[in-house]
């Protein structure tokens, strides 16, 4: 590994958490890193999933997978396979947020594929982690809770497993043990709920990791709302808001906003609550206008694919129909020349035989 790519390998690990706390600044990074003559492949890899993964943060999920098939169509030229289970994950991660979940199990399955076939599997826990992780998030949209919860757990396995030697993997805890809290918050398991959100927040901040606090804090106001503290979930989701205030992301201001109005409302405060209720109506708008942009730009571009599929399978076609004609005429004037050949002899024949005729 040369001086420069390892100088490049720092700089993505330390913009990594402004992925979350500032994803504009993480965008910065990686252009400047794709862009620099010195970085590896590799480099511009990563860079260009630091740009994706930056811009799905801020829900701006069209950005993300332009990105995402940027650094995808760099992947075959890349030997690595750890790297290539990494950024296989991360685009499988991004269809599923983006509810694509055909083209992200697709893209979870070649990375699991590729891990299954490495032989050191302590290299790649983290990875298997995010794999499982990612699935159990997909398998909650798609089945149950129940299942999810399973493959949740196989996601902190491993994360638990290598977190004395990544500090990041503080980050993936908070993530699943918050996603797990919502679990049980949805099957009124109100006890798990609260442990998984403590636990969330927990992590989150021993990372400094504001966004995953936020998200944390949320579910944990939604415990205190089941029980009745409506003052103490106002509390809660005010220090979530500021959290919030410089990660830009639509969908957990929008959880905020929903959870403040509701719980004003239950207190009997009308003006608080139609505050964060106007709030929280023009976030889920911003919201769909984002997705409604992306999933028409992937529909537009499944359809580009679709059609130079059939114009290439036309081609081979026409190919094909060529090849047959061509044989065809060589057979025909094969059998032409055969029976050419055939009547010139035969008219020689009846030249040195000819009929006798009758006296």
């Amino acid at each position: 590994m040369s001086f420069s790519q390892k100088k490049y390998d720092i700089i993505i690990n330390e913009a990594n958490p402004n992925v979350y706390e500032n994803p504009n600044k993480a965008i910065k990074i990686g252009l400047e890193i794709y862009n620099a003559s010195d970085s590896s492949l590799e480099n511009k890899v990563e860079a260009l999933m630091l740009i994706s993964t930056a811009y799905s943060s801020k829900r701006i999920y069209e950005k993300s997978l332009e990105f995402a098939n940027n650094a995808l169509e760099l992947l075959p030229n890349i030997k690595n396979n750890s790297f290539k289970i990494k950024i296989l994950n991360k685009i499988g991660s991004q269809y599923q947020q983006l509810k694509i979940y055909d083209k992200a199990i697709s893209y979870l399955d070649k990375a699991l594929q590729i891990a299954n076939e490495e032989k050191n599997k302590d290299s790649i826990l983290n990875l298997l982690g995010y794999n499982y992780g990612a699935r159990g998030f997909i398998y909650r949209e798609q089945m149950s809770c129940e299942i999810a919860l399973n493959y949740f757990n196989k996601a902190l396995y491993f994360f638990y497993k290598n977190l004395e030697n990544d500090p990041i993997m503080n980050a993936n805890i908070s993530i699943i043990t918050y996603n797990k809290g919502n679990c049980f918050l949805a099957t009124f398991n109100i006890d798990s709920a609260r442990i998984n959100f403590n636990n969330a927040i927990y992590f989150a901040k021993f990372i400094d990791a504001k966004s995953l606090q936020a998200f944390a804090q949320k579910g944990l106001a939604e415990v205190y709302t089941s029980e009745g503290l409506f003052t103490k979930a106002i509390t809660i989701l005010n220090e979530a808001r500021v959290n919030s205030s410089d990660v830009e992301d639509l969908v957990l201001n929008q959880g905020i906003y929903k959870g403040l109005s509701n719980n004003y409302l239950a207190l009997g405060d009308w003006s608080n609550y139609q505050h964060f209720k106007k709030k929280y109506e023009e976030t889920i708008q911003e919201i769909k206008n984002t997705e409604t942009t992306t999933i028409n730009n992937s529909l537009a571009n499944l359809l580009e694919e679709f059609d130079a599929e059939t114009k290439q399978l036309a081609a081979k076609n026409q190919y094909a129909l060529l090849v047959i004609i061509l044989v065809i005429l060589f057979f025909f004037i094969l059998i032409s020349k055969a029976l050419y050949v055939y009547r010139k002899k035969l008219n020689g024949l009846k030249k040195v035989f000819p009929k006798n005729s009758t006296t």
